[in-house]
Formats: C-alpha cells, sequence, structure tokens
C-alpha cells in the first residue's frame, strides 16, 4: 500500500472516530431525555450516508415497543380521569363510621327524632333536629356540587385538550416536511425524530394512535377505531366548550359540544372511526355518562327522605325542593336544591315548635310527640326510593344512603385497580425506552475503543509523516 493511501484511510478514520465519539457522547449526555433513542453508528461507501462523515447514523427503536408502550399511556390517561372523580366523589360522601359523613348525617337525624321524642317540651331536642335536617340537606347540595364541579371541569378540560392537540398535529406535521427534505438529501434526522416521537406520544395519551409510515420517514397518523389525524397535512378537531348548568337528570344535554374532526361529527367512544381509548373520550364519558349517573343516585336519595317526611306530615315537608313539594318530573337536580323547609329552618328557633305539631299547624300545642315518632317512623320504612337510579330494593333511609356510599366506594376500588394495573404496565415500557434506551456503562466502554481507534490511525499519519520526511531528507 503506498503511503498517501495509507496517509488517506488514517485521516478518514481520524474523521470517523471523532464522529463517532459525538455519537456516544450524544447518547450518554441524552440518556433520560423524554422521546431520545440511542444512536449508532455505522460506516458505509463512498457517496452514501452523511456527507463527509462516511457513516450511518441509526436511531434504534423497536416499532412494537413503541405502539405497546402507547397504548399503556392512553389506557393509563383514560383510567386516571375516571380514578380522580370516583375517588373525589366518593371522599366527598365520607367514610360511613367519620364524623360529618353523609352516613353520619343520616344517622344525627334518626337520634335526634328519638331524643326530641323522649322530650317533646324541650326547645333544644328541637333545634337539635332542625340543624341535623339542615345539615343532612347541605351536604347532599355539596355533593350535587362535585358532580356539576367536575363535569363542568370535563367540559373545560376537553375544550383545552382540542387546542393543544391541534398545536401538536400541526407540529407533527411540519417536522414530517422537514424529515422528509432531510432524509432524501442523506442527512440526519434523528432529532427531528426524537422531538416528533415527543408530540406523537403527547397526542396518545389523549387519543390511542396507530403510527403508519410514509416516504423518507415521514408518518401518518390514526386513531384506534380508525379516524384520520394526519396523513400528509393534519387534520383539524372541533369543539365548542360551555360555561353551563347540566342537566343532571340526561346523559348528555342537547346544547352541549360534541367532537369534530374537519368538519364532521366523530364518535368519542372506541366505535368504528372513534377517538375513544385515552383521556378525552374519557372526559367526553365523565360529562356525558359518569357525572350524570351519579346525580341522578344523589337525586334519588333526596327523593327519598323528601318522601318520608312528606308522608310523616304534609307537603311540603320537612326537607323541600327549594320550598315546593317532591315531584317527579322536576327529579333532575334535586340533590343540588333540597334544603329543610324554610318554616323550621336553624335560624328560626321560635319557630321549632312546628317540628313537634305540624308545619301546618298555626300554634304550639301540647308535649305530644306523635309527630316526632311519626318521622322515626318513617325513616325506619322500608321502601324502594321513589326515583330510579340507584336501587330497586325496599330499605330504610340509612340503607338507601349505605348503598349510595357502597356503590361509589365499589366505583373507586374499581376505578384504582384499573390506574394502578396500566400504572405499572406503562411504568415497565417506559423503562424499555422503546427499545433504544442508552447503556451508559455500554457507551463508555465504546468510547474506550474509540480512543484506541483514534489512537492508532493518529499513530499511522506520524509514522507516514515521518518516513516522508526521511525520504526527503535522502
Amino acid at each position: 500500500m503506498s503511503l498517501s493511501a495509507s496517509l488517506n484511510i488514517a485521516t478518514a478514520g481520524l474523521g470517523l472516530s471523532s464522529r463517532r465519539a459525538e455519537i456516544v457522547a450524544s447518547n450518554v449526555a441524552n440518556a433520560d431525555r423524554p422521546g431520545y433513542a440511542r444512536r449508532s453508528a455505522g460506516a458505509v461507501g463512498a457517496g452514501t450516508g452523511l456527507p463527509g462523515s462516511g457513516l450511518s447514523v441509526t436511531r434504534e427503536t423497536e416499532p412494537r415497543l413503541v405502539q405497546l408502550r402507547r397504548d399503556a399511556q392512553s389506557a393509563l390517561s383514560d383510567a386516571n380521569v375516571a380514578q380522580r372523580f370516583a375517588a373525589e366523589f366518593d371522599a366527598a360522601i365520607g367514610d360511613p363510621d367519620a364524623a360529618g359523613s353523609l352516613q353520619d348525617r343520616v344517622a344525627r337525624l334518626d337520634a335526634a327524632f328519638v331524643s326530641a321524642a323522649s322530650e317533646p317540651s324541650s326547645a333544644i331536642r328541637l333545634s337539635e333536629i332542625s340543624q341535623a335536617a339542615s345539615d343532612l340537606a347541605d351536604h347532599l347540595n355539596r355533593l350535587e356540587d362535585v358532580v356539576q364541579s367536575s363535569r363542568q371541569r370535563a367540559d373545560d378540560k376537553i375544550g383545552s385538550t382540542v387546542e393543544q392537540i391541534n398545536t401538536d398535529l400541526k407540529d407533527i406535521a411540519r417536522l414530517n416536511v422537514d424529515i422528509r427534505r432531510l432524509s432524501s438529501g442523506g442527512h440526519d434526522t434523528a432529532t427531528l425524530m426524537d422531538e416528533r416521537t415527543v408530540l406523537i406520544d403527547r397526542v396518545s395519551t389523549q387519543i390511542p394512535l396507530r403510527e403508519l409510515p410514509r416516504e423518507h420517514g415521514a408518518v401518518a397518523l390514526v386513531s384506534k377505531a380508525g379516524a384520520i389525524l394526519l396523513d400528509g397535512s393534519a387534520k383539524e378537531l372541533g369543539f365548542t366548550p360551555h360555561a353551563m348548568t347540566i342537566n343532571a337528570g340526561k346523559s348528555a344535554s342537547t346544547h352541549l359540544s360534541g367532537l369534530t374532526i374537519n368538519g364532521r361529527d366523530v364518535r368519542t367512544d372506541e366505535g368504528p372511526g372513534g377517538v375513544g381509548g385515552a383521556a378525552l373520550s374519557a372526559l367526553f364519558t365523565l360529562r356525558d355518562e359518569t357525572g350524570p349517573e351519579a346525580s341522578r343516585r344523589l337525586d334519588a336519595v333526596a327523593a327519598d327522605l323528601m318522601e318520608r317526611f312528606e308522608k310523616a306530615d304534609v307537603a311540603p315537608g320537612l326537607l323541600t325542593d327549594e320550598g315546593s313539594p317532591f315531584s317527579s318530573s322536576a327529579a333532575p337536580g334535586l340533590a343540588g336544591r333540597i334544603e329543610i323547609n324554610s318554616k323550621v329552618a336553624p335560624d328560626k328557633p321560635d319557630q321549632h315548635w312546628r317540628l313537634r305539631d305540624g308545619l301546618g299547624a298555626t300554634a304550639p300545642g301540647g308535649a305530644d310527640a306523635t309527630l316526632l315518632l311519626s318521622y322515626g317512623k318513617e325513616m325506619a320504612r322500608r321502601v324502594a326510593p321513589p326515583l330510579v337510579g340507584l336501587t330497586d330494593r325496599a330499605s330504610d333511609a340509612k340503607g338507601h344512603i349505605a348503598t349510595l356510599k357502597s356503590l361509589s366506594s365499589a366505583d373507586r376500588v374499581r376505578a384504582d385497580d384499573r390506574s394502578d394495573l396500566w400504572q405499572r404496565e406503562a411504568t415497565g415500557l417506559s423503562e424499555r425506552r422503546d427499545g433504544g434506551a442508552v447503556d451508559v456503562d455500554a457507551e463508555m466502554r465504546r468510547l474506550i475503543e474509540i480512543e484506541q481507534a483514534y489512537a492508532a490511525n493518529a499513530r499511522v499519519i506520524q509514522v507516514v509523516g515521518d518516513m516522508m520526511q526521511r525520504l526527503t531528507e535522502i
């Protein structure tokens, strides 16, 4: 081999070693960066690969692992939406044995009836009934507020999520253009692919995605159920948020916005062409299904209490629908409107004799416990709630509230289990870094090998230089 050929090979070797060292350094520096996949380098023939480098750079990923991770993260984001609402609603009801829980409220009211019946002339004991009934109604009001606030937040979150998805899809389309252009020119596109991966990952937490390859490194995106989100150009999702009072008795009020893609209605479940299976569809489910179901359960409890007290005395009874008697036609949202009869409110202690003598009485009577005992009997009467949504089984007032708590606790446990399951799945897959995880120890070993190759090429150049110098001296 001639000296010039040896010199050219050694010089090229220095360049390749330098480039390999840069790749290893990049791997180590970005080992923990989201979206980063390990780079590997390989020598290529003249006229191919990276101009002037003699290297091809490969972004190491396993498409199967990428898809599994995204599917798990989609399911986790779906589960987390349901879990947060279930936990909030169950906590608002309270633990059965805890002071201030809904079951504690109804137990206190029942105990107040018993206490007052034993001494009907006691103004203090009558006041305890008023306060206990008011506290029970207030607790139901707060529970309805929890449900409606959650539904409103879900509607607001859908709006902001749709805006973010539209922005991300446009950015992915832009990156597709850049990647296609650089790839067709033989340039390195790994950094742009990292950036695109982060964006696609973010969209996939809202809509389960399938990534389809296109020419020169570009990709198309479709939902798991087949809705096209990006293929060349980005589609535009549409949604109109509402500041609203939601009809608690209906699964989806007509004035609430649905979802569109390029102006066409799209399903928010996992049916054909839908976008279900991640956080976005879970928000729609909370707003239109889970929330209304919780409201119907609360309304059934409120109706049960109102009807019991109306049977014991008059209508409107001890608990009213903002002053009106119970009416099944006005049932939706009842739990948010239930209140103590204003005639015997806690702030009217001089009227609490009506709890003993009757809400329709015109003047205080004797120390007769008949009505107080009747209230207690109605609380203990086993009857099914007058509204559907809770149970069709007969029970006393405490039993129906216990059923409400049992249902909410079961919902919470199921939601917790599902969230925990997908959290473990998503964490395990994320730790594998899509097959492109950086092993820092292995990278450092490669760096030592590169340093040795660099030193060998440098030695060749030095020897060739010495030989050429010797030749010129002869």
